[in-house]
């Protein structure tokens, strides 16, 4: 069986202990899983070319047209082949030339109708196969993306965007290959600190990146040596560099009450780094002109030392020999984590593809985000329960290269905020909540729960050490036992039961925040690398939200709990994004997002590692979002709305991923194209289920 999560952590000293070729076939059918679900959910043909058809009835069509019986037809494929045909599943069949057709072997899903079968591979059928096999397994996501393009009028795609994303998926199966080799921790939750925890969580959370997103571990611009050296999951210390922006180039956040620290290192580096570079600015006459600011050492030496050249030449810009900071690379790949107790994180532009967009640091939004750090902070008054459940990473604090004729226009008509050259070279400072600063708290991604680490060939989630202490309530192991050694000897069937609690638990929290969020007019950013969950005793006890400048509003919902306008910033004659125009597109994102990536990817790593009924885990989200709905104080308009979004309606919209990449060409755009289609909702199997089992028992 193939299994989802494809890092297979067999390392030794650098090198695959185990068979390098299992390790990419483990690669190849992630990422042909995820190509499938792309090109059936965003339609990227015409429905009459594809076909729904049971195994049987294929075989059957195929036994009349010539002449052979099962055996014979499907002798050249192997074992795992001939048994799904024997079971009589359902077969994709669709026509790719008068004498070719291309098998996809699904199974029924929950996030979408239909998902590749573990077992196999898709099949090409040659019905004339001179030169070639009768049935071929399609072995590459290379080959696969090639027959699906073929399939389409060549003429509407863009060539550009066609290499773009031809490129962007061999990055990504290079960079899978790569991840598979890393060393990751299995104890995330044993690390004696908090900043230890969420460093190590960061791994995990990196090695899938963006769940379901073939091309999320692609990351354009990083050398092989690159990847290793600037990815989490590596774990490898990063020492940033710094350099020295004239004042008069350099646009700061409102936010800053104090003008004598409006500089990174008060709050990054301790007291003697921060002399040490004080000496450096005396040295070098300009303490009193320039401001220190850390740079990303891939930054300055692909983008800096090009980008700002004449800066560098006219002492605008000065690189300075102070080095300084070690910090560890989050998930998000240009946030960067400090390994000791303060509460002071910081993110850096990289002018890296990720999700074939660039990563930089726009003023433009890093002032949008102030504003929606405003809401939320003014939501958490008007809710006790978000009070306690919404924690914030303050991020109203940051510096902006800029033009001095523009320095002081924040506003939308400020031609720099449209530029690509300011973005480069900034900052934002990160700063968590104090008490959450905790050795009593564990702090992890929702990302890192969507994941598993398989280690000589066993599987790892770091829910083994969350639910362990409840299993230890139930066993007879002894005290001496690691935490490791008594998860897996616990009983079976209390393993199941104590992470099903943990699981409805993490819904509670997640979706019952989220929601009142919704309530209030306002959707966060929800996908796991955006959301850290508070842990706290084996407790998930709140959320922990970044990456303010991605917060979604309906401005009806807003007013009704008299939250102003924002006035987002955005380009004239151009409707900011951040303004949703119905509540349905404002809970999009909870049921995108939410739902069908946070959530779905925390559930399938459940089902794999603990062997638990996956409709199991949608039910008890399902039971969470029909607590939270009576519980909530939502006017019945909105929960009548809700209600028909999220459990009653049939479908989902359903974000798309990969057709937006060839739309988009070679745009430099700063977010991640996408675009919207629709799938089943993920509760309808499960409401199907349960309404059959109550009709066989009446």
């Amino acid at each position: 069986m193939h299994t989802l999560f494809p890092v297979q952590n067999s390392a030794k000293n650098g090198h695959l202990d185990a068979n390098p070729d299992s390790d990419v076939e483990a690669v190849q059918w992630s990422l042909i899983n995820h190509l499938v679900e792309c090109f059936l959910l965003e339609q990227w043909v015409d429905e009459h070319l594809i076909q729904v058809k049971t195994t049987t009835e294929y075989l059957a069509n195929h036994q009349t047209s010539q002449a052979q019986d099962a055996h014979q037809f499907l002798a050249s494929l192997p074992q795992q082949y001939q048994d799904f045909f024997d079971q009589d599943n359902s077969l994709i069949v669709m026509k790719l030339e008068q004498d070719r057709q291309l098998l996809l072997l699904v199974e029924p899903a929950y996030a979408s109708q239909w998902r590749l079968s573990k077992s196999c591979l898709p099949v090409v059928h040659n019905k004339h196969h001179v030169d070639s096999a009768l049935l071929e397994p399609v072995s590459s996501a290379q080959h696969l993306l090639d027959i699906f393009l073929s399939m389409m009028d060549s003429a509407a795609l863009s060539d550009v965007g066609v290499l773009k994303l031809k490129e962007s998926l061999e990055a990504s199966f290079i960079a899978q290959q790569q991840s598979s080799l890393a060393n990751i921790t299995m104890a995330v939750c044993q690390y004696p600190h908090w900043h230890q925890t969420l460093i190590a969580a960061e791994q995990w959370a990196s090695l899938m990146d963006r769940p379901f997103h073939p091309l999320a571990k692609g990351k354009l611009g990083f050398t092989s040596q690159e990847y290793q050296r600037y990815m989490a999951e590596f774990n490898q210390p990063i020492t940033l560099v710094w350099v020295a922006i004239a004042k008069s180039h350099l646009m700061v956040a409102d936010h800053f009450k104090d003008k004598t620290i409006q500089n990174p290192a008060a709050y990054l580096l301790d007291a003697t780094q921060q002399q040490k570079l004080m000496r450096e600015l005396d040295d070098k006459g300009i303490a009193d002109t320039h401001i220190a600011m850390p740079v990303h050492p891939w930054q300055m030496t692909h983008v800096v030392d090009d980008m700002y050249a004449d800066d560098l030449a006219s002492g605008t810009v000065v690189a300075l020999t102070f080095e300084a900071l070690i910090t560890y690379a989050s998930s998000s790949m240009r946030s960067m984590l400090i390994d000791t107790d303060t509460p002071n994180s910081i993110k850096l532009p990289i002018g890296v593809y990720a999700l074939n967009s660039k990563r930089y640091l726009p003023a433009l939004k890093l002032i949008n985000g102030e504003k929606n750090q405003a809401i939320l902070m003014q939501a958490r008054k008007l809710d006790p329960v978000l009070s306690a459940q919404l924690r914030l990473w303050d991020e109203r604090l940051w510096w902006g290269y800029m033009s001095p004729s523009h320095l002081h226009d924040k506003s939308a008509i400020n031609p720099y905020f449209y530029q690509e050259k300011p973005t480069h070279l900034g900052a934002m400072l990160r700063q968590l909540p104090v008490d959450l600063c905790d050795d009593t708290i564990q702090l992890l991604p929702m990302a890192s729960l969507g994941m598993l680490v398989y280690k000589q060939g066993v599987s790892h989630h770091i829910f083994d050490g969350i639910v362990q202490e409840g299993i230890d309530s139930t066993t007879q192991n002894s005290s001496q036992n690691s935490a490791q050694d008594s998860f897996q000897e616990g009983s079976p069937q209390n393993k199941k039961l104590a992470v099903i609690a943990c699981f409805k638990n993490l819904c509670d929290v997640f979706l019952g925040t989220m929601l009142r969020c919704l309530r209030l007019g306002f959707a966060p950013e929800m996908h796991g690398q955006n959301i850290v969950i508070v842990l706290k005793d084996n407790r998930f006890t709140s959320l922990l939200l970044r990456d303010h400048d991605s917060v979604r509003i309906y401005l009806p919902w807003l007013a009704r709990h008299q939250i102003a306008d924002p006035e987002y910033l955005s380009p004239p004659d151009f409707k900011n994004r951040l303004y949703r125009e119905t509540p349905q597109a404002l809970i999009f994102y909870l049921q995108s997002l939410g739902l069908l990536v946070n959530l779905r990817a925390i559930i399938e790593s459940l089902v794999e590692r603990y062997h638990i009924n996956e409709e199991t885990l949608w039910h008890e989200a399902m039971t969470s979002i029909e607590e939270s709905l009576v519980t909530i104080d939502f006017d019945d308009d909105q929960r009548q709305i809700l209600r028909d979004e999220l459990l009653s309606n049939s479908h989902y919209p359903h974000k798309t991923l990969l057709l937006p990449v060839i739309a988009r060409g070679s745009d430099p755009h700063g977010s991640m194209p996408a675009g919207e289609s629709k799938t089943i909702n993920p509760f309808k199997r499960v409401k199907k289920s349960a309404s059959q089992r109550t009709h066989l028992t009446n």
